[in-house]
Order: structure tokens, then C-alpha cells, then sequence
């Protein structure tokens, strides 16, 4: 059984009180949020969920705190994060003056407008990017403008991705790193994790990935841990516990239950790798979830 993923208008049913009609997008395959319109609607915080789009979001006043993977990551003004499909996140923590835009996009969209080259770049340079205060304010009215003509009763697809696609590249050129060459290192990790993200439920051994992306264990070995700081086995186990997480928020699964669904045969075991990686047992963890609920 493979675990549940978030869609566009799934978050709007499972987290928000109320729908803001800016949602009557969410079947589009790029999509724009005004976070003044939508922040106070959501319930906070949310549980961890894995999200099945790419998204964005733009500070341009106020803070927030959002969970990616395994680190907590705090954003102010001029601040872009950058959350990829398959990764696990939560939103932790919005102030009351927070504005800025929320931008969701299908990994099609990326590729359509984006060389491998500038993919790569942004999405292996860091989760936030702290932009000069010149090119956040430049952002500001490009995307109001995707914003409007995205909820246009018919809007021009070309005109959006146009758009979008200038507000990418304004990002990746404002950080310092993007005129360095994408590495071979950095290209066979971009192309590891996004494997990961799709097999790790039911292929957990370093040869699958070898195997798939023609490389030899120890190349394999050296990409990873240059680019991560961790083996490819430790990054493996740790998108798996991870997604642990997400099954273990449904409290009708007992623990053991969790660990047969995501093929660990030996529930010990499995209790054992989680400690390690979160430094709590998981029914310590569940017992934090029940107190956040309380």
C-alpha cells in the first residue's frame, strides 16, 4: 500500500476552515495564492503531509516556519522556499502579518520551462533563498500579474508560463552560486533523491539505485555524500522514516502495522532505525502528536 499524497485541493479539504475563491484553480497545472487571502484559514500546524506538486513561497512581510523533510526552516521578507514533490513537510508557524504568494507547479511545468541545467541548480542550491530586497520587490507585481491572469475566465497558459518562468530565473540569478556549472556529483544526487522519493517503500538497497542510474557503488557513494553529507543508505532510511511519520498519524495502525506497510519485516528494527533518526521511539512520537492535538 503506498502512502497517501496531498494534492492541490486535498489541502484545502483537509486543512482549512474556509475555501477563499482563489482556490477554484486547483486544477490547473500552475497556480498562483495571495497568503493574505489564505494564511488565516489554515489550521496550524499542520500534520506532516507529502505534497504531490511542487510549490513556492514568497515572503514579503512577516515570518513563518515551515518542516521540510527533517529540518525546520524559518522564512521572513524577501526569503523564496522551495518545497519539491515527494519531500514531507508541514507548515509549523505563520505571523499575523504575513503576505507574500504561494506559486504550485507540477514537475511538467519545471521541465517545460526550465533547462536540466537551471532545474538542478534550483533545486540542489538550498530549500531558502534570501533574494536582495531590489528583486523581491521586482517579484511583487509579476506575480500579481500571474495571479490575474490565472483567474481570468480563460486565462493564456503561454502568458503564465512566461511569467513564471521570468520569476524562476530572476531567483536562480540572484544567488551567488548559479554561475557555477552543474557538477556530474550534484546531477547523479538531483537524479538519486528524486528515485528515492519514488521507490523507497519497496526498494530500500543501494543496488536498485546503482542499477538504475548505471554507476558504480563507490561513485554512487562519493555523489551523495559531497553533495548531502550522508551515504546513500542513511538518505534512504531517512526519507523512509520520514514517510514513517505520515502513516503513524493514523492512530487506527498500531506501530507494527506501520512498519509491515513500509516492508520491514522486524518491528524492532524499524523502532530502532526511527530513534536514531528522529531521537524519539515512535510511540513517543505519537504521544507528541496527541499532545499537539490536545
Amino acid at each position: 500500500m503506498k502512502i497517501k499524497t496531498v494534492k492541490p485541493n486535498d489541502f484545502e479539504r483537509r486543512y482549512m476552515s474556509g475555501i477563499p475563491a482563489v482556490f477554484k484553480t486547483t486544477h490547473m497545472p500552475l497556480q498562483i495564492f495571495d497568503i493574505r487571502e489564505t494564511a488565516g484559514l489554515i489550521s496550524l500546524p499542520t500534520p506532516l503531509y507529502r505534497p504531490d506538486y511542487n510549490f513556492i513561497v514568497h515572503l514579503t512581510h512577516g515570518h513563518a516556519s515551515q518542516q521540510v523533510d527533517a529540518a525546520v526552516k524559518h522564512i521572513g521578507p524577501h526569503d523564496v522556499l522551495f518545497v519539491k514533490q515527494g519531500n514531507v513537510t508541514a507548515l509549523l508557524e505563520t505571523s499575523d502579518d504575513v503576505e507574500g504568494y504561494v506559486v504550485v507547479f507540477e514537475d511538467s511545468t519545471l521541465r517545460h520551462l526550465l533547462s536540466k541545467e537551471k532545474l538542478i541548480h534550483l533545486f540542489s542550491t538550498g530549500t531558502v533563498v534570501t533574494l536582495p530586497a531590489e528583486t523581491s520587490h521586482w517579484l511583487t507585481p509579476l506575480f500579481g500579474l500571474l495571479t490575474h491572469e490565472l483567474h481570468q475566465f480563460s486565462p493564456d497558459m503561454a502568458i503564465c508560463y512566461s511569467l513564471f518562468q521570468a520569476a524562476l530565473m530572476k531567483i536562480i540569478a540572484s544567488d551567488g552560486g548559479q554561475h557555477k556549472s552543474v557538477t556530474r556529483s550534484s546531477e547523479i544526487t538531483f537524479a538519486f533523491k528524486e528515485l528515492v522519493y519514488r521507490h523507497h517503500v519497496e526498494q530500500r538497497a543501494v543496488s536498485f539505485y546503482v542499477d538504475k542510474l548505471a554507476v558504480s557503488v563507490n561513485y554512487l557513494n562519493r555523489c551523495v555524500q559531497q553533495t548531502l553529507g550522508t551515504a546513500p543508505k542513511e538518505w534512504i532510511n531517512k526519507v523512509n522514516i520520514l514517510h514513517s511519520q505520515l502513516l503513524l498519524q493514523d492512530f487506527t495502525k498500531d506501530i507494527a502495522a506501520v512498519a509491515f506497510e513500509l516492508n520491514y519485516e522486524d518491528p524492532g528494527y524499524f523502532g530502532r532505525l526511527f530513534k536514531k533518526i528522529t531521537h524519539l521511539t515512535p510511540s513517543e512520537y505519537r504521544a507528541s502528536l496527541v499532545q499537539s492535538l490536545s
